[in-house]
């Protein structure tokens, strides 16, 4: 596949107000290729906690915000980590943040909208903005999982962000995805389709209690009944609460059905979007037919890559480099495996 920059084509390669730094501190690191400095900066009262990796040299370089997927996450997230690391010493500025409520930054993840854990973003893109070691032009985002919804909110919010990169970020409504999650689990523990379906039952009962309050009688009648009967040594129902949750109730609440799509479509930036074909979290052929669907060969300039043999994790080192080629604009090939 000779250029995975042509406009309006989608390329599928098969292997396949803001407060700004106000403090920082530099880190003896052990790649001798970057180095790593602490820095904390602020979306309104959250105060945000990271690292901002910076390569050897004089610069200036690109940059990227990387934006965490659900639940807690910070630093210590070891494929994000790995993310960071390996972008920083390929000459890739990293702004690497703890998740709001996560780490060193305060605030809540479970309370936050989308919109906001996105302005928790752009934060981070003005703050990179600023360094002279930086170039302003080729600020970009990458969300991994759930981060990858935050990502087209991110850069249609923003006049600043120049690229948009989602690894492994679903592109279909939040309930939808919450449902194919727990069947795709349910299917790999070789349930029949009749045992699938009452799973399916449990988690739209479940889900209807958390958004509205209502049906946690219907909820826990169809659990226990399952307990109970045909599914009672599934490992599938064992993970249903039997108590509400009130931090992801919260969170249910304030995300509600959120489209991703809706906001791919006011991105006029580049895009990747990256799947493991093997992904045992997001059904990737459904995600990427609705981008098919969805923009076909019309203006947004994006590429999808598809590792047939990667799951959810997904992390290669010839991955990366064509991330960074794609970054910097320079044309790369990936063969096929």
């Amino acid at each position: 596949m000779k250029n995975l920059f042509l406009r309006a084509i989608i390329s599928i390669v098969i292997v396949l107000a803001f407060t700004l730094g106000i403090s920082a501190q530099a880190i003896p690191s052990e790649q001798s290729s970057f180095e790593e400095n602490e820095v904390t900066y602020s979306n309104g009262a959250v105060s945000l906690a990271g690292s901002i990796l910076v390569p050897r040299g004089n610069g200036p370089f690109p940059a990227v915000v990387i934006i965490h997927g659900s639940g807690s996450s910070d630093r210590s997230n070891a494929w994000t980590t790995a993310y960071a690391k390996s972008l920083a010493k390929r000459g890739i500025v990293v702004l690497y943040p703890d998740k709001r409520g996560s780490g060193k930054s305060t605030g809540t993840w479970f309370n936050a909208s989308f919109e906001e854990l996105a302005d928790d973003a752009i934060a981070g893109v003005e703050l990179l903005s600023i360094s002279p070691k930086i170039d302003p032009k080729k600020i970009g985002v990458i969300g991994f999982s759930q981060g990858g919804h935050i990502v087209p909110v991110t850069a249609a919010r923003s006049s600043n962000v120049a690229f948009a990169i989602s690894v492994s970020g679903s592109t279909v409504p939040m309930i939808e995805q919450i449902m194919d999650e727990v069947e795709i689990g349910a299917e790999l523990t070789g349930l029949t389709p009749k045992q699938i379906e009452i799973v399916n039952d449990i988690n739209r009962k479940g889900i209807n209690y958390a958004l509205t309050g209502e049906g946690a009688d219907d909820y826990l009648s169809a659990l226990n009944s399952a307990k109970n009967g045909e599914l009672k040594d599934s490992p599938v129902v064992q993970k249903f609460p039997t108590e509400p949750n009130p931090g992801m109730i919260q969170f249910l609440r304030v995300i509600k059905d959120f489209d991703p799509i809706a906001y791919w479509k006011k991105v006029s930036v580049k895009a990747l979007f990256v799947y493991g074909g093997k992904d045992r979290n997001v059904r990737t052929q459904k995600s990427i037919a609705r981008l098919e669907k969805t923009f076909g060969k019309g203006a947004f300039d994006y590429t999808v890559m598809l590792f047939s043999q990667s799951d959810h994790g997904i992390y290669r080192e010839d991955l990366i480099d064509f991330i960074t080629s794609w970054i910097t604009l320079k044309d790369m090939q990936l063969e096929s495996k």
